[in-house]
């Protein structure tokens, strides 16, 4: 594609996002920045990423931190401020990339070509590919689930104004039960040309 573009992705667990998101990046011939933002950002501060990843996701414990004249002292907030920053220096970079997670969609929001997505799919479909993916049996498979959405809106929902998973916080919202992963990156990958008018 000629112009610059930025395809933000939300997702639920289990409905292939991070698949999607890869197949995309792929096909498009860009960059796939995901969790190894949590690799740049430490090489960024010169320290081991495996310290930060625990930290990358999670929402802060409010009773153990605070946050004075703007400043916190939660370790979790900070990490996420680097997370965002450097997704902002992408966003100001001229790259054209694929973003699953991290709340792109609103850290990128007023840069030019930014197109979000979120993937969500039928509970029983999800289940069958959590169960697949992790070798569980079903009720480990729903916990696993159930427990990475919370964990997921929780921590969306405290760093943006949009609702995680909401129709109104994305340009596209898409159920990947009815095409699988690879043809839900086809459709949206469709849906991007004709967005940049190609």
């Amino acid at each position: 594609m000629s112009k610059r573009f930025i395809i933000a992705i939300g997702r639920e667990f289990g409905s292939g996002g991070k698949h999607i998101g890869r197949a995309l990046a792929h096909e498009l011939g860009v960059n796939l920045y995901d969790r190894n933002i949590v690799e740049k950002v430490a090489e960024e501060l010169d320290v081991d990423a495996e310290h930060l990843k625990p930290y990358a996701k999670k929402k802060r414990r409010p009773f153990f931190h605070k946050t004075i004249n703007g400043h916190t002292t939660s370790f979790e907030d900070h990490v996420a401020n680097h997370q965002f920053d450097y997704i902002r220096k992408l966003g100001e970079s001229e790259e054209s990339f694929v973003i699953v997670g991290r709340c792109a969609e609103e850290i990128l929001k007023d840069y030019d070509g930014v197109i979000s997505i979120f993937v969500k799919g039928d509970r029983e479909y999800k289940i069958g590919r959590v169960m697949k993916q992790f070798g569980l049996d079903r009720a480990a498979a729903i916990e696993k689930m159930d427990r990475h959405d919370r964990i997921r809106k929780h921590y969306h929902d405290r760093y943006c104004q949009g609702k995680w998973g909401q129709v109104d916080t994305y340009d596209l919202c898409i159920d990947s039960t009815h095409f699988g992963t690879e043809g839900t990156a086809e459709f949206i990958k469709e849906y991007v040309k004709r967005r940049l008018g190609e």
